[in-house]
């Protein structure tokens, strides 16, 4: 049967929908914004363009007035290294910084003031806050002593020089938010499809495993006293056989149903179809599959305690489940055997689960053809729940061993057997 559909599955589910835009604020504020990062895509081919278009125009100036001055040579630097705002925007900044700084000492002109306030837009866009500051520093620098000490700034350039750098760093700033948000759109698409992917996977475990631990328990039970039913001494035991026979099928049959019902269930989670097998108790579990191998006419030993055990519901049905996979084996793999055991009993610390099963000779070959998933399941279920799995075997004596750590319960009687 299935069992607590969505539990697992909920908050992440609910992680899928309820994700908040970032706002502008917060992201101001994180580290992350800050960041040196490289220059937006679209933002790197205008600056490519714009470079190239004033390359060409310089070079037509050089070349039709036929003379290549110091302030060509500063001006053809300063393009390029705008340019290489492109790859590497720390680089670019310094060498503009640099430039900037030869340029406005050597000639005194304030027009390296506004190609410096212009790049304050690039540094804003893809720099660290420090190397913001540095720009403005010596932009403010440069500025105020060409202002205090040159003649080419009139009384209101000052003012153009301090608009133009504010435009050219709001700009940038625009730039940088609009990089920002694109990639915690990607990384949030990323972590989505991740999500979907696991629950995708998840899904696909859980119908796996109801196939495997239900249906193929049913279906095992079906095939082993079919074809036991010919050489059944007794009519007793023809009829413990059908019965077995009708029962199993049954199950089967709305084992199938519940799973066709969950793959086309829409809603992302809700109550289960069906009760879990055994009701969820362990010690009822171990009993009836002790007498399933008795039908099967395994001579059979059951052992458990008189009083509930301190398991979490969780571990008693991975206990559960652990148990059916192993009497699946056995009736599975070793039809034949000689005998077989079931113990479960609480120790310090931890419940263990054992079971054991002699094989007969015709049946010492048998495991050999199976595919051991079941086990696998069963491993990964209790180390989930903090437990482990042992098996092993030797001289025809297959034994399993289970234990998963114990939780803080009340004792509650349980009838003998």
């Amino acid at each position: 049967m299935l069992e607590e559909r969505g539990a697992p599955n909920s908050d992440r589910e609910l992680m899928l929908s309820a994700t908040p835009p970032t706002s502008l604020r917060r992201m101001l504020r994180s580290r992350e914004f800050w960041k040196q990062r490289p220059l937006h895509p679209i933002a790197r081919i205008l600056l490519i363009v714009v470079v190239s278009v004033l390359l060409c125009i310089a070079t037509g100036f050089i070349i039709t007035t036929g003379h290549f001055t110091r302030a060509d040579m500063l001006a053809l630097m300063l393009y390029l290294a705008i340019a290489a705002f492109a790859w590497h925007p720390l680089t670019a900044t310094f060498t503009v910084l640099v430039i900037c700084s030869l340029g406005a000492v050597l000639t005194g002109s304030g027009g390296v003031l506004l190609e410096l306030a212009v790049a304050l837009g690039l540094v804003a866009s893809t720099c660290a806050p420090w190397v913001i500051a540095l720009h403005v520093l010596v932009l403010s620098g440069l500025t105020t002593d060409i202002a205090l000490n040159g003649p080419s700034l009139t009384d209101g350039g000052v003012y153009g020089i301090a608009g133009i750098a504010i435009i050219a760093f709001l700009a940038g700033l625009s730039f940088r938010i609009v990089t920002t948000r694109e990639a915690i759109l990607i990384a949030e698409r990323t972590r989505v499809i991740a999500d979907l992917e696991g629950l995708a996977s998840e899904e696909q475990e859980r119908i796996a495993d109801e196939l495997h631990d239900g249906i193929a328990h049913d279906l095992t039970l079906v095939l082993f006293h079919a074809r036991a039913l010919p050489r059944q001494p007794d009519e007793a035991a023809r009829q413990v056989s059908l019965t077995t026979i009708e029962d199993s099928a049954e199950k089967a049959l709305q084992s199938i149903q519940s799973l066709l019902t969950l793959m086309h269930e829409t809603r992302p989670y809700g109550p289960e179809m069906h009760p879990a097998r055994y009701d969820g108790d362990v010690i009822e579990a171990v009993k009836s599959l002790g007498a399933l191998l008795r039908d099967a006419a395994i001579p059979t030993r059951v052992s458990v305690p008189q009083v509930s055990l301190n398991a979490a519901p969780v571990a008693e049905r991975v206990l559960i489940k652990t148990a059916i996979e192993a009497v699946t084996n056995i009736l599975k793999h070793t039809p034949n055997s000689v005998s077989a055991s079931l113990d479960i009993s609480e120790k310090p610390g931890f419940i263990e689960l054992v079971v054991k099963n002699a094989a007969s000779r015709t049946d010492s070959r048998a495991s050999a053809n199976s595919s051991g998933r079941g086990l696998l399941r069963s491993r990964q279920r209790l180390a989930q729940c903090g437990g482990k799995l042992e098996t092993d075997l030797s001289s025809g004596v297959w034994l399993l061993r289970a234990k998963i750590p114990v939780v803080p319960a009340v004792p509650v009687a349980h009838p003998s057997e």
